[in-house]
């Protein structure tokens, strides 16, 4: 019954998987999204400081007058992060379509001026402040980036296969100014396009892409995004994958763009005081694994509590700390998790389990307090028990304690009966080298 299960993942599910993780677009999104981390983690630590968590701290950091600098930073970077998807978002796509006449800086330029072009330009009450608002720059703009990052890089692409819009330069004339003058033709026609849909949109009820980006992909996407069952059926599935050695980056790189405006948006009402609209959600995101995928700590210490073969306890030794600090493959590769059907069930079973444990917890109110520039600001590797405390307060760590000891309990009598299997071929391993 297990082979033939292990057949149908590998014939139906791991196909899919794999060209849904070869996509050039996912990959287009992802790896763009991973050019802004450097930025927006940087940007983190000063918004720390300028929200301070100790108040005494926090109020002289305000008196001298530090809090309007560090809040600037914010304001280049994660008040700005759909500038910068723009470009990154653009430079990647046209990295990985690899096609000829195509400079991947021009196409994230042309991408970052259509950006610009699409946009409100003027502020105030009269619209008469000439001025680009953060309304549009920040977290409500993440998908007018991408999706213009994307089409605009295409069309680009497509373009410049056409070798009658290519402007030659004559011989003699320096390489940069002929590269320069390349594409002169396909920007104009880019650019046209793009004025003309801004034109259109202009005279419907909603104004300019914004508005019809955010009704056609934002807000689906955010309902399907901020719906636990959903969130909690895709880490499930991304957790089967990884138990047949696919890694669940093939999914979750697909969640980041909804990840990252729910926590931008966080991060906005945290910084004005203000009630966060995805605090929920991001709480039970954070409790999906309870440590690593897995929760897999909860198994270590299973072992360590009740297993007796050697085997089991010495690796359980040797991996316990790293997976400490969420680094699970020694554990998924090395014990292993990996098409183990023993420790199938409760390896899917632990994301229902604390997931749901961390969402009653912050829906119940029993975590009233959220950090989300702690969250995004603290790196992968801190275990969670400890960023807990700093994101959640106490109530975070009471629950990852109680998520920590279920899992225990939940993992114990499957690894039980791998244990007394162990414990029996060590046993025959010694009666033969005794009898030699």
């Amino acid at each position: 019954m297990y082979q033939k299960f292990q057949n149908t993942i590998n014939k139906y599910v791991l196909p899919v998987a794999t060209k849904f993780g070869s996509n050039t677009i996912i990959q287009a999104i992802s790896g763009g999204l991973m050019y802004t981390l450097p930025l927006t983690l940087s940007a983190s630590l000063f918004s720390i400081l300028a929200n301070f968590p100790i108040p005494a701290v926090n109020e002289w950091i305000s008196d001298v007058g530090l809090n309007a600098h560090f809040n600037a930073v914010m304001g280049g970077t994660l008040n700005a992060i759909a500038l910068l998807i723009a470009v990154s978002v653009a430079y990647t796509y046209a990295k990985l379509l690899k096609a000829p006449n195509v400079n991947p800086i021009m196409a994230a330029f042309v991408s970052i001026a259509s950006f610009i072009i699409m946009m409100p330009q003027t502020v105030g009450e009269n619209g008469d402040i000439a001025a680009l608002s953060y309304d549009y720059l920040g977290s409500s703009g993440m998908f007018v980036a991408i999706f213009l990052g994307l089409i605009v890089t295409r069309i680009y692409v497509a373009l410049s296969k056409n070798k009658k819009l290519i402007i030659r330069m004559p011989e003699g004339v320096p390489p940069m100014v002929a590269e320069s003058f390349q594409p002169l033709v396909i920007v104009l026609i880019i650019l046209s396009g793009v004025i003309a849909v801004r034109i259109g949109l202009s005279f419907t009820p909603l104004e300019n892409i914004f508005g019809l980006i955010q009704m056609v992909i934002g807000e689906p996407l955010m309902k399907l995004g901020s719906s636990a069952p959903a969130f909690i059926l895709i880490t499930v599935i991304a957790n089967c994958l990884f138990f047949f050695g696919i890694h669940p980056n093939a999914i979750n790189s697909a969640l980041v763009p909804l990840l990252m405006s729910m926590t931008l948006a966080n991060i906005e009402a945290f910084q004005n005081h203000s009630t966060m609209p995805y605090k929920d959600i991001m709480i039970l995101n954070s409790f999906l694994n309870n440590d690593a995928v897995g929760s897999t700590l909860g198994l270590l210490a299973a072992i360590l509590i009740f297993c007796k073969s050697n085997r089991y306890r010495s690796f359980a030794k040797v991996a316990i700390l790293p997976n400490f600090f969420n680094i699970n493959e020694p554990v998924i590769f090395g014990m292993p998790i990996m098409l183990n059907p023993v420790l199938f069930i409760p390896f899917l079973l632990s994301t229902v389990i604390t997931a749901t444990i961390g969402y009653l917890g912050s829906v119940m109110n029993f975590i009233s307090y959220y950090n989300p520039v702690m969250a995004i600001g603290l790196p992968w590797t801190t275990p969670k028990m400890i960023s807990s405390i700093f994101t959640m307060g106490w109530q975070g760590f009471v629950l990852r304690i109680v998520c920590f000891v279920i899992m225990i309990f939940v993992y114990m009598p499957f690894i039980k009966v791998l244990d007394n299997k162990e414990i029996e071929i060590e046993k025959e391993k010694e009666a033969v080298t005794n009898v030699e």
